[in-house]
Formats: structure tokens, C-alpha cells, sequence
């Protein structure tokens, strides 16, 4: 029987080989096992589309651009309506973004699609290992529809070195650069309203909501004076809303979208967290002489655990941000188009009901733990956020992630993902 010490230095010695082997010229961790990111064929919507469309690139390649994005939502189920514009010059194609040539943004639960007017279409989809994948529809390009772009994670690995989403708040000038001092992380929910948008333009109902879209400054203390931007009841001229799908950048759509990004990313994170814990359990269970059986346990379940905790924590909507008194008021269609993809239980109830007063959902579970992100989800790690999320919502003393939610909030909240969503603990 080997002595305590000669087991951890054996353990040591064993996790320190398991490190995912990423040679000199492979910058991320991904790129290693059991990942491979960029070396491994996708299994997502865009080879979907690719393999359908096989043979007939020239001829949607010929059709005008807008006919083109019009093709492309719907092949990707993203509404039309999901339509927000953003003026700062946060992209690749940063030359053509300006406040009169803002670059769309459409969005699904899986789906998200970007176009400047006279300039490519970019595409992001999900993989159930690789997580987010990213395109390039270029009608000046040969080949496949939407092809593979490596670029993107240049600016795309920014959640626990994971390839994700991003969704700034910058201060622009009058040309759309970043000024100095501008903020270079992703809103997530506790992100207070008075600081989002910046570069984004805002529209919507009358609202005594201020926030950072709709203005440009000379520098970063121009932003720091009051008024703040408010939310506009129509586009500028000078942004050609023409020129779009639509003559709005719904609030309402901003809002939802900020939620969505920082969903997919702490899921994404999570995933690729614990994928490769689990890459490296065999070794350690045979170091620790466990059965071939034996469940993730030491360091591998102190990251699920951990990785657990942190999707809870998003899909809850810890420490949401506050609302103005007035509520949130959009321009309908968004959330018309939203309330489709609703499941309901047996009273109605869908978590994809919008509140809107004093928060965003009406009940705090976020609609994503559908999406394929979520279902995704290693099986170790799904099993073990589900139990807690069941035993958190039933709990007669909520543990601390579930107080800020209401006995009748909780009540509901299970009462839905009972009867919608497939092998939730009952």
C-alpha cells in the first residue's frame, strides 16, 4: 500500500501529463486534447446548411444582400425582429461601422448573425463539444456558403479562456472608435441599465431610462455628464434605417440579448471547464485505485461543483440589475416573435414570459436551459446543475443562490421545468 505522500506526488505527477497537450504554435487550450477546435469537423447549424445547399453557392451568392440575410435567418430560425444595431467599431469589418453604417445583429436561443451593409455576413453557431463556432457568409468568396473563420477568436476567447460571445459597452466618438476608458468586458446581468449600450443605438417607448447608446463623445468624460442617452422613439436618419430589415433597435431586444450572451458564455465555459476534468478522471481514478465505476470525485468534482454553481448563478439571475420605475417599453414586434418559441405547463406559465417592470423575466429561470448549449452540457454536469436547480426550487430553507427568489417564484419556476423540460428531477 503506497504511503499518503507517494499517492499526491503521483497524483501530481499524473495531472501535470493529463494538461491538454497543446504544442508552441497552438495558442489556446481548446486546441489540444480532447478538444481539438479547430481541427475537428463541426456538428452544427452551418454544416447543416452547408451540406443542404451543396452545389447551389453561386446562385445565393448572385441574390442582393438584403435577399441573402433574409435566406439566412430563416434557414437559422432567427427572427427578423431580434434586430439591434450597433455603431462602435467592435468587429472585424470595423472599417465599414460607423454611426450612418451601423452593423446588424439578429439573434435565436441558437443562432446569432451579424451584417454591415456592403460588407460580409458573420455567422456564430454551437457545437456540442467544440461549443461556439464561427462563419463567414463573403459573396466574393468560392466554396461553401459559410465558411470557418478563424479570425473571430482574436476577439472571441474572453470567458475563461473559452471561445464565446462578446457584448461591450464602449464610449465612441463620432466615427464609432472606442475613446479611452472605455469598458472591454461583457455585460452580464448585474450590469446596471445606466451602463449599457454604449455604441448601440436604443429605441423603443418612452421610458425614464438613461443609458450610455444613441451619443458619442470627444473623450471618456463626456460620458460621465448627465443627461445620459435616452431610449428613441425611431432610428436617426443619419443611421439610413432604410438601409435595414427594420427601422428599430428594440430595447426590449438589447435587453434580451445581453441576457442570452452572458448565458451562452458561462455555459460554454462550463462545458469546456469540465470536459476537460473529466478528459484527465480516468488517470486519476486508477492513481487513487478506485473501480472503473467510480464517479468523478477530488479535483474533477471541485470543478464541476464549481462549474455548477456558476450556471445556477446565471440561470437565476443572480444580482440582476435594477429597473427604472417606468419599465422597460419595446416597439411589440420583438416580443412578438419572442413569445413563439413559449413552452407552457399545465397553467400557462412559460419562463419566456417577459416582465419588463422591475426585471426582465417574469419568472427568474432563464428560457436558455432549453437551448442546445444547455442540453449539451457534459452528462455529469447537467445531471449535477439539474439536481441542485431541483433541490434549490424545493428547498423549504432555499439555499443562498435561490433566496432572492420568492417561495411562489420557486413554486412556479419547478412547477414548468417539470412539465417542459425532459429528465428534470421530479
Amino acid at each position: 500500500m503506497p504511503s499518503s505522500s507517494t499517492v499526491a506526488f503521483g497524483i501530481l505527477v499524473i495531472w501535470t501529463m493529463l494538461m491538454p497537450r497543446v504544442t508552441a504554435q497552438e495558442k489556446y487550450v481548446f486546441e489540444g486534447d480532447p478538444i481539438f477546435y479547430s481541427n475537428t469537423q463541426p456538428k452544427d447549424a452551418a454544416t447543416v446548411l452547408n451540406a443542404t445547399f451543396n452545389g447551389r453557392e453561386a446562385e445565393v451568392r448572385a441574390w442582393p444582400a438584403r435577399q441573402r440575410l433574409q435566406w439566412l435567418l430563416k434557414s437559422l430560425g432567427i427572427p427578423e425582429a431580434s434586430q439591434i444595431l450597433v455603431f462602435s467599431r467592435t468587429s472585424f469589418q470595423r472599417k465599414m461601422i460607423t454611426p450612418e453604417n451601423p452593423r446588424a445583429l439578429y439573434f435565436s436561443d441558437n443562432a446569432y448573425v451579424g451584417w454591415v451593409p456592403g460588407g460580409m455576413m458573420e455567422v456564430t453557431v454551437f457545437d456540442p463539444v467544440l461549443g461556439a463556432t464561427f462563419y463567414e457568409v463573403d459573396p466574393d468568396a468560392q466554396g461553401v456558403l459559410l465558411q470557418r473563420s478563424g479570425e473571430c477568436l482574436s476577439c472571441h476567447v474572453t470567458h475563461e479562456e473559452t471561445p464565446t460571445l462578446r457584448d461591450r459597452s464602449i464610449f465612441p466618438d463620432a466615427h464609432g472608435d472606442p475613446l479611452g476608458g472605455s469598458s472591454i468586458s461583457n455585460i452580464d446581468c448585474a450590469t446596471p441599465l445606466s451602463q449599457r449600450w454604449g455604441g448601440w443605438y436604443v429605441t423603443g417607448g418612452a421610458t425614464s431610462l438613461r443609458h450610455r447608446g444613441n451619443i458619442t463623445g470627444q473623450s471618456a468624460d463626456d460620458f460621465g455628464r448627465v443627461p445620459r442617452g435616452t431610449v428613441l422613439p425611431v432610428l436617426p436618419a443619419e443611421a439610413h434605417p432604410d438601409n435595414y430589415l427594420q427601422s428599430t433597435s428594440d430595447v426590449v431586444a438589447l435587453l434580451v440579448h445581453d441576457h442570452q450572451v452572458h448565458m451562452h458564455n458561462v455555459l460554454l465555459a462550463a462545458s469546456q471547464q469540465s470536459r476537460l476534468a473529466l478528459f484527465r478522471w480516468p488517470i486519476m481514478r486508477e492513481v487513487l485505485h478506485l473501480p472503473a465505476d467510480a464517479p468523478p470525485s477530488g479535483s474533477c468534482l471541485t470543478v464541476l461543483e464549481s462549474q455548477a454553481r456558476k450556471v445556477i448563478d446565471a440561470l437565476l439571475f443572480r444580482e440582476e440589475a435594477a429597473y427604472p420605475e417606468t419599465g422597460i417599453h419595446g416597439h411589440g414586434p420583438f416580443e412578438l416573435a419572442y413569445r413563439e418559441g413559449r413552452k407552457v405547463d399545465s397553467r400557462g406559465h412559460s419562463l419566456r414570459d417577459l416582465d419588463l417592470k422591475t426585471r426582465l423575466y417574469r419568472y427568474r429561470c432563464s428560457p436558455l436551459i432549453y437551448a442546445e448549449s444547455f442540453s449539451s452540457m457534459p452528462h455529469e454536469l447537467k445531471v449535477l446543475v439539474l439536481q441542485k436547480l431541483s433541490e434549490g426550487l424545493s428547498a423549504t430553507e432555499p439555499p443562498e443562490a435561490f433566496q432572492h427568489l420568492a417561495d411562489d417564484e420557486r413554486t412556479v419556476i419547478r412547477q414548468i421545468l417539470i412539465q417542459t423540460l425532459p429528465g428534470f428531477p421530479k
